[in-house]
């Protein structure tokens, strides 16, 4: 038994060191990189980007003012057509008596207020 005990302090042991180097290497790394970021940066603005942003500006201006201007020109469409034919969309229903006297009478399923054009 006290073999074991020995095995597993020792394999503890191992883990733990190699978890602690594991950590210290990380924060050793994200101090350099800190380090390293300070001493490049010497804020210079890139003109470039400026530039292709500015580009970006206008392209986008450009496409939202065509958009704007094909959605008003939808919009007069709608209201011109929806002015000028009221009854366009409308459902006429036929009277009974109407209905009746026009055609025979084929059973009491097709006895509703709409006829059937395919019918005629």
């Amino acid at each position: 038994m006290p073999e074991e005990i020995l095995l597993l302090s020792v394999v503890a042991i191992v883990f733990g060191t190699g978890l602690i180097g594991l950590v210290l290497t990380g924060i050793y790394k994200l101090i350099m990189a800190k380090m390293n970021k300070g001493n490049n940066s010497s804020g210079e603005i890139n003109p470039q980007f400026f530039k292709a942003l500015g580009e970006f500006k206008k392209n986008t201006e450009k496409r939202l003012a065509s958009l704007e201007n094909s959605v008003s020109d939808i919009d007069e469409e709608r209201y011109r057509l929806s002015g000028d034919e009221k009854t366009m969309g409308e459902i006429e229903i036929e009277e009974e008596e109407v209905r009746s006297s026009s055609q025979p009478e084929k059973g009491k399923d097709q006895q509703g207020n709409l006829r059937n054009m395919l019918d005629d």
